[in-house]
Formats: C-alpha cells, sequence, structure tokens
C-alpha cells in the first residue's frame, strides 16, 4: 500500500476532523513523521528524553575546550553559566546538522564556525575527554536523509501544511528532506482543502471582509463598515472564569450549536466550566510545574543544605502525596509550625510517640508496614547536612532522586497506574539521577547553585488530563493550522497573546554569508516570522460562517495581552463596540448574539444581618462540665462568652494552616527555652561574661532545633539583635534572683487545681523558692505597658491564678511578669524584689484576694447565663446595651471590657464582619 502523509508543523498536538488512517493516509507533525521515517528505514530503537544528557556531554566537551583554549568566545557565558551556554551551543550546532553543514570541512570559516567543527570532530573522533555525543534529533533526521538515498518507501505523496500559494515555510531540514523524496517522484502538494477557496454566497459578510483585509486583498488605511451579522463576535470579560461559565451557559442553552474550538493554551478553565454547566468535558491536558507531585523535585534538595531551609521542608510534609507517611507529616508538620527545627524536645516527644502508637496499630493492622515509614524518617531526617555556601557529595545527591524515583514508581503501581503525575516524577526524577551519572569523576561535589541549575535543567511541566474526554464533547483543536478542512463556527477561547517572541538573529553576518556560499539556507527571523505570521491567521481563514474570538483582561490572574489580531481588526473596522459583548451584567448587549439563547443576569438584593444583638437567647444549652479548664478558656468565659461556647461547647474550631510562626512568636519560644534552659545550671556566680559564652555556646544548637528560619540567608540581623536581648534579659533577671536571695526552684512547672470545684490547668514559666516563700515569674517578650496597665487595674488574673495553684490554695504566692525585650520586672510591690519600681501600694496578697473572690462570682455567674441559654455578645456597638441590662449585677463581678476581643475567630457569625 502506498501512503498519503498530510504533514504540519502542529499536527503532533491535535487535529480536526479527527484523521482516520484507512486509505492509507496518515496525519503527522514533525516528531510523528520523524518516527515513521525511522521505522521504514530501520533506523528506529533510538532513546528520547536524552537533551539533558546530550547538554552535559557538550558542557564537559566545552569545559576541556576552554581549558585548551583559554580566550575562547563562549568564556564569560559559560562563567555565567555552563548549562544554558552548553544549550544554546548544542542548538546552533543541531541547527547547523540539520541545514546540511558538513562538519568535515577544513578551510577558512569564521571563528565560532570554527570552534563548532573543532568540537564536533573531536566527538566524532573519540578524542580523549570526548566520549561520544548522544544522538539527538538532528543527528537522526541525519540518518534518515542518508538513509533515503539508497532505500525506496511506499509512500505516494506528502501534503504539507505550510506549502501555501506557492509559498514554502518550512524550517530548512524539511525542505532538504522533501527535496529527497522529490528525488524518487514523490509528490509534493499543498493541502488541497485551501486551493482556491471561495463562497458561493454573493453578500460578504464581516468575517469575509476581515479575511480579505489580512490576506492583504483590501486598501490599507481605509475602515470597513462593520454589518455586526454574526460572523465576528468579540466576548470580552474580566476574567477567564467569567468567560468561560458565560461560553458554556451559552452552549447549555442552544444545544443545537455546535462550535469548534481553538484552545491555543493548555488552560482547563473552560472545561470546568462546560463540567460545572453538565456538558461533556474536552479532557484536555494540563500541563503545570505548578503540580504537587513534581513540586518535591524542588522540595527534597532542602534536606541536604545546613541552614535548613523550614519552609520548603514544611512545604514537604504538608504535599498530599510525598514519600513520607501522611500522618506522620502532619505530625512533623504541627512541631515544625510551631518550633521551627528539628531534633528538638518537642520534635523527639512527638515523633516517638507517633512511633509507638504506629507499632500498637500494626499488631491488628496487616496493611501498616512499621519498618517502610522508619526507613522513609529516617532517610530524609537523619542525614548529614551540608553547608550551602560549600557543597555536597555527588552520591549524596544521587541517592535522593533514586530513592524519589523509586518511591514514585512504587505509589504509581499501588494506584493502579491512574496517577499519571507520580509517573511523570519518576522520571524527571531518573533523569536527575542520570545526569548526575554522566558528570565527570572530578566533580564529585556539587554546591546549592550547581544542583539547583540542573534540577532546572530537567524540570518540565507534567501534562496531565484531571478527566477524560468525554462523550458528546466539543471538537477542538490547539493551533488555526491544524483544521484539515474548513470549519462553520469557531470559537477562539483565550484570544490572547500566547505567541513566542522572534527577534533577533542567532547568527554573525559573516557566518550567514559563508553558509549562504556553501549552499546551506539558516532559517532566518525573517523566515521564522513569516511562518509566524502565517501561522497567527489560519484560525480566521478556516472558519466559513461564525468566529467568536473571547478575551479575558486576566487569565490566572493576572493581565492579559491582547492578541496581534486585535490591532488587524482595529485597522479594518476602527471601533469595535457593535460586534463586542462584555460578560458583566452591567456592560451586556447582546444584540450581536440573535442567533443564539443568551444567558439571563438576575440582581441579588443584598440582605444585611441587622443589628448585633447583645445576647443570643437560647431555650436552653447543656452544660456538662470540662475535663478540666486553663486560665485561657476561663479569661474567655469572665470576658467574652461566645467564644467559650462556640468553641468549647459548639467545637467551632478555625481550621489549621500549617505556617510557619510569626517572627514574634518565635521570639517568644525560643526566649523561653534558654531561660529555661540555663536557669537549670549553676550559674548563680556567674557574670556577665559567662552569661554571653553560654548564650553563643548554646545557641547554635538551639536555633537549629527551634527556631532554624533565623540561620537561613538575610536573617543575621534578627539573630544577633533576638540574641544580644536575651543575653541582657537573662543578666537582668539573674542579678534579680541573686539580689533578692531567691532560688530558682522549677521552670514550665505544671499546675493544678480546683477553681470553683472546677478542675484547671497551667504552666509556670518560673518558680522561685526562698526559705517559705515562693514566687511565679510569667515570661513575656514584650507589651510592658500592657502588662503594667492589667496590674494597676488588677486585671492580672492568670498571675494570681498561678499564685494559688503554686500555694496549693491555702496561701498566696508573690507573683511578677519579666519582660524580655525590655529586661524589665514589672510586680505589684517590692515584697519580692527590694530594687524595682512597685506599680502600686497595695497589699498584693489582699488584692489577690479580692481578684479571686470576684473570678469565682464572675464564673457563677456566666455559667447560670448559659446555662439558661444566654450567650452574650460583647461588642463595642452592644456595650451600652448590656449595661442596661445587666445593671447593679455588673458590681460584684469582675470588671468587663469596652471594646471589642483583639483575637475573635468568630467575628463573622456574631456580625462584626459582614
Amino acid at each position: 500500500m502506498l501512503y498519503t502523509i498530510y504533514f504540519g508543523l502542529n499536527y503532533d498536538s491535535c487535529v480536526f476532523p479527527r484523521p482516520h488512517t484507512e486509505g492509507g493516509n496518515l496525519y503527522f507533525g514533525p516528531k510523528g513523521l520523524l518516527r515513521w521515517f525511522e521505522i521504514q528505514l530501520g533506523l528506529s530503537g533510538h532513546t528520547e528524553r536524552i537533551e539533558h544528557i546530550r547538554v552535559e556531554q557538550y558542557r564537559q566537551a566545552m569545559r576541556r575546550y576552554l581549558k585548551e583554549n583559554p580566550d575562547i568566545f563562549y568564556l564569560k557565558s559559560f562563567e555565567a553559566d555552563q548549562l544554558a551556554c552548553a544549550e544554546a551551543l548544542l542548538k546552533r550546532r543541531d541547527e547547523l546538522l540539520l541545514s546540511g553543514f558538513d562538519f568535515s570541512e577544513k578551510e577558512e570559516m569564521p571563528f565560532r564556525l570554527k570552534v563548532l567543527v573543532d568540537i564536533e570532530n573531536r566527538f566524532l573522533t573519540n578524542e580523549e575527554g570526548f566520549s561520544k555525543l548522544m544522538a539527538g534529533e538532528a543527528d537522526r533526521f541525519k540518518l534518515v536523509l542518508t538513509a533515503l538515498a539508497v532505500h525506496n518507501l511506499p509512500l505516494k505523496q506528502i501534503v504539507v501544511n505550510e506549502i501555501a500559494e506557492e509559498k514554502n515555510l518550512l524550517p530548512p531540514q524539511y525542505l532538504r528532506l522533501f527535496e529527497a523524496l522529490k528525488m524518487q517522484n514523490m509528490g509534493i502538494v499543498e493541502n488541497p482543502y485551501f486551493q482556491n477557496r471561495k463562497r458561493t454566497d454573493e453578500a460578504e459578510t464581516d468575517l469575509d471582509i476581515f479575511k480579505k483585509f489580512i490576506t492583504n486583498q483590501l486598501p490599507r488605511g481605509e475602515k470597513q463598515a462593520l454589518k455586526a451579522d454574526g460572523s465576528l463576535i468579540i466576548v470580552e470579560s474580566e476574567r477567564d472564569t467569567e468567560g468561560a461559565d458565560f461560553m458554556a451557559k451559552i452552549l447549555r442553552l442552544n444545544p443545537q450549536f455546535r462550535p469548534t474550538f481553538l484552545i491555543p493554551d493548555r488552560n482547563r478553565t473552560l472545561d470546568e466550566a462546560l463540567i460545572q454547566n453538565g456538558l461533556p468535558a474536552f479532557g484536555l491536558l494540563s500541563a503545570s510545574t505548578g503540580r504537587p507531585t513534581l513540586q518535591l523535585l524542588k522540595l527534597v534538595t532542602a534536606f541536604l543544605w545546613k541552614p535548613l531551609d523550614l519552609y520548603k521542608i514544611l512545604e514537604f510534609v504538608a504535599m498530599p502525596v510525598k514519600p513520607l507517611d501522611a500522618y506522620l507529616g502532619t505530625v512533623i508538620g504541627n512541631v515544625i509550625a510551631q518550633r521551627p527545627g528539628i531534633g528538638g524536645d518537642h520534635w523527639f516527644f512527638e515523633t516517638t510517640r507517633f512511633f509507638e502508637n504506629l507499632e500498637e496499630k500494626a499488631k491488628s493492622d496487616s496493611s501498616i508496614n512499621v519498618k517502610k515509614i522508619k526507613r522513609q524518617y529516617e532517610f530524609w531526617f537523619d542525614r548529614a547536612h551540608y553547608d550551602i555556601a560549600k557543597s555536597a557529595p555527588r552520591d549524596e545527591i544521587s541517592s535522593i532522586f533514586l530513592f524519589l524515583k523509586e518511591w514514585a514508581s512504587e505509589e504509581f503501581e499501588n494506584s493502579g497506574s491512574k496517577n499519571t503525575s507520580l509517573l511523570v516524577l519518576a522520571e524527571q526524577a531518573r533523569r536527575i539521577e542520570e545526569f548526575l551519572g554522566e558528570l565527570p569523576p572530578s566533580e564529585s561535589h556539587l554546591t546549592f547553585l550547581e544542583l539547583e541549575r540542573i534540577i532546572r535543567t530537567i524540570y518540565e511541566p507534567s501534562p496531565v488530563s484531571p478527566r477524560p474526554q468525554e462523550l458528546g464533547h466539543y471538537d477542538h483543536v490547539s493551533h488555526g493550522d491544524c483544521l484539515l478542512k474548513p470549519v462553520d463556527d469557531l470559537i477562539w477561547w483565550n484570544f490572547t497573546d500566547t505567541e513566542g517572541v522572534h527577534f533577533f538573529s542567532r547568527w554573525y553576518a559573516d557566518e550567514v554569508l559563508f553558509l549562504k556560499e556553501k549552499g546551506i539556507k539558516l532559517q532566518s527571523p525573517q523566515d521564522e516570522n513569516a511562518l509566524m505570521l502565517w501561522q497567527r491567521i489560519q484560525g480566521v481563514l478556516r472558519t466559513e460562517h461564525q468566529l467568536i474570538a473571547v478575551f479575558p483582561k486576566k487569565v490566572n490572574g493576572e493581565e492579559a495581552t491582547e492578541h496581534p489580531l486585535f490591532s488587524h481588526l482595529r485597522a479594518c473596522f476602527g471601533d469595535l463596540n457593535a460586534i463586542s459583548v462584555h460578560t458583566k451584567a452591567d456592560l451586556t448587549d447582546f444584540t450581536v448574539l440573535t442567533q443564539l439563547q443568551t444567558p439571563k443576569f438576575v440582581a441579588l438584593k443584598p440582605h444585611r444581618l441587622g443589628k448585633i444583638q447583645p445576647i443570643i437567647e437560647l431555650t436552653s444549652l447543656p452544660l456538662n462540665q470540662r475535663e478540666h479548664e486553663t486560665l485561657t478558656s476561663l479569661e474567655s468565659l469572665f470576658y467574652y462568652p461566645h467564644q467559650w461556647v462556640f468553641r468549647h461547647k459548639a467545637k467551632l474550631t478555625k481550621s489549621s494552616i500549617l505556617s510557619i510562626v510569626k517572627e514574634n512568636t518565635l521570639k517568644v519560644n525560643l526566649s523561653h527555652r534558654f531561660f529555661e534552659l540555663i536557669l537549670k545550671e549553676d550559674f548563680y556566680d556567674w557574670t556577665f561574661d559567662d552569661i554571653k559564652a553560654w548564650v553563643e555556646e548554646n545557641s547554635r544548637k538551639l536555633l537549629t532545633r527551634e527556631a532554624a528560619t533565623l540561620l537561613m540567608y538575610g536573617y543575621e540581623p534578627q539573630k544577633l539583635q533576638l540574641l544580644w536581648q536575651i543575653k541582657y534579659a537573662i543578666w537582668t533577671l539573674v542579678n534579680h534572683i541573686r539580689t533578692n536571695k531567691w532560688s530558682v526552684d522549677a521552670t514550665e512547672k505544671e499546675l493544678t487545681g480546683q477553681f470553683s470545684e472546677t478542675p484547671v490547668k497551667g504552666k509556670a514559666d518560673i518558680v522561685l523558692l526562698r526559705g517559705s516563700e515562693r514566687c511565679v515569674l510569667d515570661l513575656k517578650w514584650s507589651g510592658h505597658s500592657y502588662r503594667e496597665r492589667i496590674i494597676k487595674n488588677r486585671e492580672d488574673l492568670q498571675l494570681v491564678m498561678y499564685a494559688r495553684l503554686l500555694s496549693e490554695g491555702e496561701d498566696w504566692a508573690h507573683t511578677a511578669y519579666f519582660i524580655i525585650e525590655k529586661a524589665l520586672l514589672l510586680a505589684r510591690n517590692t515584697a519580692a524584689f527590694a530594687e524595682i519600681k512597685p506599680l502600686t501600694t497595695d497589699d498584693a496578697f489582699e488584692v489577690n484576694d479580692i481578684i479571686w473572690q470576684k473570678m469565682l462570682k464572675t464564673y457563677t455567674w456566666r455559667l447560670n447565663q448559659i446555662t439558661k441559654g444566654q450567650i452574650e455578645i460583647r461588642t463595642t456597638k452592644t456595650i451600652r446595651d448590656l449595661e442596661e441590662k445587666y445593671g447593679m449585677e455588673l458590681l460584684d463581678v469582675l470588671e468587663m471590657k469596652n471594646e471589642d476581643s483583639k483575637f475573635d475567630d468568630y467575628r463573622t457569625l456574631i456580625g462584626l464582619v459582614t
């Protein structure tokens, strides 16, 4: 059988109408055509996806050549980025090969060509240090051309898409190929469907006029009158999601309307809109580098370096699919979010508890592979780290990508071969491992930047179809020139600029002249531009009845650029309002869409929630006693009872979002750890130098385990300032302790007791002992003005609670706040610390008794309200109503707040946010 091949530069993507091979017709793009020739000529079997290896081979060759020729032209570029430079020169080498350049040429030639010839000949002669260059597409194409001279093919003719109106717009290699085929009397013809296109009707539509304009059949500078006959329509939307939903609704309302779609970019917005409107899916491939599984390629290297990049590690453990147990990832993520580091006390406590529970579960669940989970944990978190300013062993790096490749392959099999992203991840991890294996022995270590550059060389989008193509789907192509026959109706989705930039020649004038004298034609910028201009208008020319161009002003949240044909439309018709439709309700004018039913917009009236009610009245509210209360929960009950009810009774809690704690929280946690550890030392005779030395000695370990973000690049000033503040604060507190004859009894002491027959728990930062006296110190990072105010106003409920719990309900302990940022001790009087400035002249224990009694009365009062089903909503908008309601009741309880709660997760629920 003799075949007829239909060839187009973009046919590898998809074509319409769907081709059939019956009758010997084949449809190929560049890749498909090359493979077919190789099969027919017995040249198949070449390894594909090896471009990364070829780039590395060429880089090594260029580096060796550079040592012999230190003043070579690519010196500066090579020093800046070796892989990018090698990739650029390799492309030039391939371009020469495709154009028919003879690398065995010995005569004088321009310098850059001479260098490429020298490097190529060293590959060909297998000179030491120049291993044979793997065959890329250019080498395979050359083999096909050579074999054609001695072989006959079962080929009748090739119908070439890019041969139009006697103009051949193909790149040079195809010109050579088709010349070789003509020598065997094979026909190379233009697509017959687009020869002598003429409409049968005499009336010209807007679309016909525009076709003539872009094919230079109308005079320039003369505006054409728009008929607004519906043949040419522009649909504008603010965002791509709006435009997609609008078009999907039109298709749903007009089932008889079956247009073909031109979708240039791999964007599933339109596909999702069709699905949401109950229409069959295109089954589009979505090529995105943002796919979670592919992000692992960039994240796994974070485990190599120190200081640790906790942001990347947190992102790794939060991945939905990762080479780590899902629940273990959550446990570790929570630890890192609270205390950003690896190997701290909290870390070991949580991971040890996890594995203990896991082993217990595994006794009754055979599907749990404890050894595998432990092996994964140890691989990632129990490893050596290398200074990010230096380098890491290549074998260590390679082992990470080998592990990733094996895991991804195994997970792909376990998923029933459904998650194709895992297959792509395994392939790219394999290619990185393979790339590393190609490095010369002298490059046994890689720097951070070298490794990142290698990953960026391999990293590419993963084409995945989240939803398969469904029965009854609309026909679509990704390029206008992929329409094999004219279509009646075409919707050009995302009528935006997605074309590449062609603006300079890759060759110098003397190089082009030399090659031209040798009969070698390179594809010039003018050739590329002519091809681009021809491809640009094919979607218009191949539409017969109606063209609808959809232009969203924003695509994926970013401002979109108009398609270049917009300027042609304005040049042809001037003002385009008569054929423009906007999806926004108040701008809608659907007169141009008279042949189609259009969506109806319904104006929704805003519904106001009304005035915030001071009391939410319920018929009843069961009040089962909680296991225990904390001071935080009690303060919510005292001052903002709606928070206590919503959180502890209704169980409405904020969703947990894993993120590194904010800087102030980080300072609080880290400073507490420094105080906790140093106060366990025998510090009573230490000098300031001793304290500074201790902090410096322990800072690296503590920072790595609990505040590794401060070790990252750019955080040095914050780290130094924080350590200095901690040193001075410790020295100040130590002096207060020694001067007043106190000793440290405990740090982070758990306190338990009773509050009105309710169990309560708390944790005292520091407990001091002096004979029979005790003192509770509460460490705060900042907020000295606020702490002063609450002590003076008798609102220091936390200190009062700790003082009672520490004395086990019989007496009162001394209390004070220590503000670390200011190295300032705040207390009601000087009974515990004689040298400080007292905030009041009151007797501290008497004040504590008064506060305690008010706390008890407030607690009883609030519980009685809630038992009756009354939930108070205290905001600035309800204070007056509440005061009028309570009257004299407020005299016996704690003084209530007169402002909104600063930290309220329920602001929307109670009506503060509308």
